[in-house]
């Protein structure tokens, strides 16, 4: 079988794996992403937006108005220990965050990659590869292989390019706090915004798909399963005194 070669082959093809690729097809880089997704939709809207640099860099390479077109400008976007953080006297013209959900970025920075000279290889993973004095062999899942000068792992935080590297972990501190991170269907609409009381932080949000954005803190410190919706259930009426009816989930995830 014939072996595709490119300069740089990335690992991934979320948000990171695309702007490195688009950065590096505007530099007239040979570049491949290989993306084991069938395409680039996503069950769940995941992050809520874009922060100011962030915008900077993508106006920098002419695509901004294409994210400004469909999020929403936000100056006081949160808060912190109990204090609103903001950015509107940042000394940028973008002095905002955008309210825009990833689904929504990833679409429209897949739309742009696109254009630029950049082989995508869909429903593929790599398994593993062999580094040698020239370059790197990488074995994806059909039984395909690519060559290439570099190979970036851009595959999240359970990265099997850094793992199979033997890239140490981030060694960080013990948690202090957990918390259940989740996008759900709900019966009854529920009380909306932030609280700080004695279980901690924990909110509730709209999402522009008819669903809530749940964060609520967790008992126990350490948990290594999957959330379940029971879990979610008996966190929310511990906090809320109700889990607002039957619920239907589409992500969760504890950190």
């Amino acid at each position: 079988m014939a072996i595709t070669e490119h300069v740089v082959v990335i690992a991934g093809g979320g948000p990171t794996g695309m702007m490195l690729a688009a950065e590096l097809a505007l530099a007239k880089v040979d570049v491949a992403i290989v993306e084991r997704r069938a395409g680039q939709e996503l069950a769940a809207s995941r992050s809520r937006g874009l922060l100011s640099r962030t915008i900077e860099v993508l106006d920098q390479r002419g695509v901004a108005d294409r994210f400004l077109s469909e999020g929403q400008k936000v100056q006081v976007w949160g808060d912190f220990a109990g204090v609103q953080m903001g950015s509107g006297d940042f000394p940028t013209r973008h002095n905002y965050v955008l309210a825009l959900t990833q689904n929504h970025i990833e679409r429209i920075l897949a739309g742009w990659v696109d254009e630029l000279p950049v082989q995508i290889h869909r429903g593929r993973e790599v398994t593993g590869f062999a580094q040698d004095d020239t370059g790197v062999d990488v074995e994806l899942s059909e039984g395909e292989s690519l060559r290439a000068e570099y190979l970036v792992g851009c595959d999240g935080g359970r990265s099997l390019i850094r793992k199979a590297a033997s890239i140490d972990e981030f060694p960080g501190w013990d948690p202090s706090t957990s918390s259940l991170i989740a996008e759900v269907e709900m019966d009854e609409e529920p009380e909306l915004g932030v609280r700080h009381d004695d279980k901690g932080i924990h909110a509730i949000g709209p999402l522009d798909n008819g669903r809530y954005g749940v964060v609520v803190r967790e008992e126990q410190l350490g948990q290594t399963g999957e959330p379940t919706l029971d879990d979610l259930s008996r966190l929310l009426v511990a906090v809320r005194g109700t889990d607002y009816g039957r619920l239907c989930c589409f992500r969760g995830s504890c950190g």
